[in-house]
């Protein structure tokens, strides 16, 4: 049964892997000598998703010089935090190593760049991670898309265990850190002077702005950096 199920999952990904080979087979990969890392094996399948991705996606890593390699198969496994590539020549995912990079790019299905850079987390995370940049400045807001495999009804999974997203937000500074910060108008407002948050609040509800999810909090973020307005740390 065991073995079954690699093989399975092995099979997964050599088949989300097919498309990336034929767009690849012209590329030149001389480069590819370059990424240190070593042989992933893929996430076991359970309900969820561990990967932010469905498929490997073309794009960019930036190595810790600042030397770049484009046109690369990549996938970034949020259950694991670790980006991989996929290596046309021996046909096989591989892990890069973390420490090697500075971040990585890519544009996703919907015609969007992803941005993330690798930072070492002083917060609750202790640790270099990889963090989604959704607005940069001075004070950039920052994701952690961290997934975790949680148990879980069997109505739901029938293995009792399932993929649950745990995703973190921070506001970060480089001279002041992190602060993180929750999906609704009240974390939001927290953040913010005493003497801001008022005129905060009076700016958002003026434009129409409701924080309950990612989107409402980049706009929120957006709107009130261009209106002056900064978080305290």
């Amino acid at each position: 049964m065991a073995i079954k199920i690699v093989c399975t999952i092995v099979l997964f990904g050599l088949l989300g892997s097919i498309q990336l080979i034929a767009q690849e087979s012209n590329q030149n990969i001389r480069n590819s000598s370059k990424i240190m890392g070593s042989r992933f094996i893929p996430s076991p399948n359970y309900t969820g998703k561990p990967y932010l991705n469905d498929k490997f996606i073309l794009g960019e890593i930036e190595f810790a010089d600042g030397t770049k390699i484009d046109h690369i198969g990549l996938n970034y496994s949020t259950y694991r935090d670790e980006l991989i590539y996929y290596n046309t020549t021996i046909q096989a995912q591989i892990q890069i190593d973390k420490i090697s990079l500075n971040r990585f790019t890519f544009v996703d299905q919907f015609g969007k760049k992803r941005i993330f850079h690798r930072q070492y987390c002083s917060a609750s995370l202790k640790g270099e991670c990889y963090f989604e940049v959704l607005s940069e400045g001075d004070i950039a807001l920052l994701v952690y898309r961290k997934v975790n495999l949680e148990s879980c009804s069997t109505y739901y999974s029938k293995s009792g265990l399932a993929y649950q997203p745990a995703y973190i937000y921070y506001f970060y500074s480089k001279d002041k850190g992190y602060t993180p910060v929750n999906l609704n108008r009240k974390s939001f407002l927290s953040e913010f002077n005493k003497s801001d948050q008022k005129p905060v609040r009076k700016l958002l509800r003026k434009n129409g702005v409701i924080i309950v999810d990612e989107s409402g909090l980049v706009k929120a973020w957006n709107l009130v950096k261009e209106n002056n307005f900064n978080i305290k740390f």
